[in-house]
């Protein structure tokens, strides 16, 4: 496969054009993976043109089979189970592993241990983005896994951002929302307007950003629906992934 880089007296110069193989672990739930598949092939297309779309490796679970390890705290269990999937797809080509969500990146370390190939972690990534934007100190919806462990935000620490988390009564109805709704495909008005209030909550104590920890999040609200400054975790790890695939292709 050639693409076209460059004009040499008057000629085109074709030059090969090495894309990567994402490994993509989805259906934790299967529509923030939607998610993910459409931004992944989009970007691609707006970088390469043409009819480009994305290499890519999709393995997607039962997401029933998550939730119920996940409510026993089996997170030896979901570590395994990820683990294996990851080496199913190294082993098919993927040259990285990209996990479509956030709060498995609870046991992302202990994975990246089991394989050869880079896990793209999804606070890394974000963190990357909050200092570009210039922003230190954040608030972080998502799942209580994700709001409580440590595995985000010491993350973002490493990277000199401050995060808050809502009180414990807003924590339950997030945590709550996501697994009773969002995952589910149910995006309600008034779940939107409890979001909003919360956001307020984090603003007045400091978070100049609002970190969307869960990818189902953005489904729900928007940019433009907050004064703050968003940090969607799916855009921002989608666009890591093709960072990845295609080195030197960024427009």
């Amino acid at each position: 496969m050639y693409l076209v880089m460059e004009m040499v007296n008057g000629k085109g110069v074709a030059i090969p054009l090495v894309m990567k193989t994402l490994g993509l672990i989805g259906g934790l739930s299967w529509f923030s993976t939607s998610v993910y598949y459409r931004t992944i092939n989009q970007l691609t297309n707006e970088r390469l043109g043409g009819s480009h779309s994305a290499k890519l490796l999709l393995y997607s679970v039962d997401f029933n089979e998550f939730k119920i390890l996940q409510e026993k705290d089996d997170w030896e269990q979901i570590e395994i189970m990820i683990s294996g999937i990851a080496k199913r797809l190294e082993d098919a080509g993927a040259d990285c592993i990209v996990m479509c969500t956030n709060t498995p990146h609870l046991v992302a370390d202990v994975i990246q241990q089991k394989i050869n190939i880079p896990l793209l972690h999804v606070a890394e990534e974000t963190a990357k983005e909050i200092v570009r934007r210039k922003v230190s100190k954040t608030g972080l919806l998502g799942t209580k896994f994700t709001m409580e462990n440590s595995f985000f935000t010491d993350r973002l620490s490493k990277f000199g951002i401050d995060t808050v988390i809502p009180e414990p009564e807003d924590r339950d109805f997030i945590h709550a929302s996501i697994f009773n709704e969002l995952t589910k495909g149910i995006f309600k008005q008034e779940t939107k307007t409890r979001y909003l209030d919360i956001i307020e909550k984090l603003n007045r104590v400091g978070a100049e950003g609002i970190i969307f920890g869960c990818t189902e999040i953005s489904l729900l609200i928007n940019q433009g629906d907050c004064h703050s400054i968003v940090f969607d975790t799916a855009a921002i790890h989608a666009k890591a992934a093709v960072d990845f695939a295609l080195p030197g292709n960024s427009l």
